[in-house]
Formats: structure tokens, sequence, C-alpha cells
């Protein structure tokens, strides 16, 4: 399952020319991240709050397609693996549909990699069952997979 956000681009994402200056993409995606992270339970100020961070230690970007001031976007998240104290992310950021019932053109794609970790020294912790479970429905599945 995936995570779905809309988003829209507003002025102070933009450069001098209108469109996104790619450095606020970051700031996108970690607003999903963290939306994905209240949305099940999980909020990330309240984990903080009790000495855990979700860190990324690793993010790979591609840039697909512009976005402009005022456009409308979807952004998804969706969980690529979870193991002892880290999680894969794969975000997507869509443009608007040309026509209902259709997906956006996509603009970007990312992969990523979280750490569930000790605030503030970074040291890995395993993830607390709880959170697993909260985590497994947004797991990608292959489609051979049950």
């Amino acid at each position: 399952m995936k995570f779905t956000v809309p988003k829209r681009v507003r002025f102070h994402h933009c450069d001098p020319a209108g469109i996104v200056f790619y450095p606020q993409f970051f700031y996108l995606l970690h607003e999903v991240q963290e939306d994905f992270l209240a949305h099940i339970g999980f909020p990330e100020h309240k984990l903080i709050d009790g000495g855990i961070g979700v860190p990324i230690v690793d993010l790979k970007t591609e840039f697909l397609g512009m976005c402009r001031n005022g456009d409308a976007l979807t952004i998804t998240l969706e969980l690529t693996r979870i193991g002892n104290s880290s999680m894969g992310m794969l975000y997507e950021i869509h443009g608007a549909p040309a026509a209902p019932g259709e997906a956006g053109a996509i603009k970007l794609r990312a992969h990523g990699v979280v750490v569930y970790s000790e605030v503030p020294h970074g040291k890995p912790v395993r993830i607390p069952q709880a959170l697993r479970s909260a985590l497994l429905p947004y797991l990608q599945t292959s489609p051979g997979d049950t």
C-alpha cells in the first residue's frame, strides 16, 4: 500500500524562474515522511521527545520533470525494506493528471534509507514490534507475494 499526500507548490519552493528549486524537494519528501509517521501513530516529534529519531542516511534522487508555482502534486511513500533498525523508502512526486482517472506525470523519484536511532548520538536501535506492525501494510510487495 502507498501512503499518499496531496501538496501544492508554493512561492517559497520556487527559484526566480518560478520552478521548484531542487533542495525544496527534499523538504517536501521529509514532510511526507513526517505525515506518514503521524498517520501510522508514531509522530516524529513524539519519537524525538522519547529520545528516538529517524534520520535519513542515504538518498538517491531522479529529477524527472519540472514543477512550477501553483502546481498540484501528489506525493507517495512506500516502504521497500524493513530491517532491524532501518527502513527503505520509495518516494514519488507526480503532477496533476491530464484527465480524470489517469496518473499524473512523474516529476521525481527518490530511494531513501532512514535509521531508527537514539537522539542525539545516532546509535541505531531495533525497531520496536508496535512500529514494525504499523509499517508492514506499507511494505512494497511483488505481484507473486501474498
